[in-house]
């Protein structure tokens, strides 16, 4: 959960143009700034930690959820789904919550609505239970941090030696619409496969530099950083 808030907290950070958060023990030895001075009790969450995979994915929508607080109205997050061309199925990859502007909602929001189906068609392959589902004609991009074993995503299920869960993208984040690409040209089991078989054979940004950091930091400590990140996240939520 607290790598989740941090995630999020940075990601929002970078699409306001920031290079990243400064985060920083609430009290105790070492939580006051000294010029030139290096302190495990502050930590420097650059950009650079949140590059993650370095190809993005043209996922596919498949189904949304009904949002809540300010997103009241809209539907968010979304479903998206890869593309298996040898099954002719769509098969979750992950939700995506992060990426988009109110703008984007609204018109998403009225063009999904407008086509909404009465139930997931036979060729979704997902144990996902959406609020709305509808029919594949758009194909974003989506870039996130990692891939990791699912058990409710069902992208590549099977081809993993030694499971049967399916890969899934973590802390996903829209890039834009492929306005080139129809649903049958979006990202397949086969490019997935590849991009988590490389990812196995290099550190995990996150994980390795800004986790480790995190877990330098007292437990205490690390309570209050996931705080202050979540409060500045609900902080910039409001004034937008």
């Amino acid at each position: 959960e607290c790598e989740a808030v941090l995630m999020t907290a940075l990601l929002e950070a970078v699409d306001a143009g920031t290079e990243g958060l400064m985060l920083k023990r609430l009290d105790g030895p070492g939580s006051g700034y000294e010029p030139s001075k290096r302190s495990e009790s502050w930590i420097k969450l650059k950009k650079d930690y949140c590059e993650g995979l370095r190809d993005s994915l043209d996922l596919v929508p498949i189904g949304a959820w009904y949002g809540n607080g300010r997103k009241a109205g809209w539907l968010s997050p979304f479903l998206l789904a890869a593309y298996d061309p040898e099954r002719e199925t769509y098969q979750s990859v992950c939700r995506v919550i992060s990426g988009f502007t109110d703008a984007f909602y609204v018109a998403a929001t009225e063009r999904f609505k407008a086509a909404a189906l009465p139930g997931p068609r036979p060729y979704y392959d997902t144990h996902e239970q959406c609020d709305i589902w509808f029919p594949p004609s758009e194909v974003w991009e989506i870039r996130g941090a990692d891939l990791s074993l699912s058990p409710v995503h069902c992208a590549c299920a099977g081809r993993v030696p030694g499971t049967e869960r399916g890969i899934a993208l973590r802390f996903p984040r829209f890039i834009r619409i492929r306005d080139d690409k129809g649903p049958e040209d979006a990202s397949g089991p086969s490019e997935i496969m590849d991009l988590y078989l490389k990812q196995t054979r290099r550190p995990k940004a996150l994980t390795a530099t800004a986790g480790a950091a995190v877990a330098g930091v007292t437990a205490g400590g690390a309570e209050g950083v996931a705080g202050d990140a979540g409060e500045a996240v609900e902080g910039r939520r409001k004034r937008g």
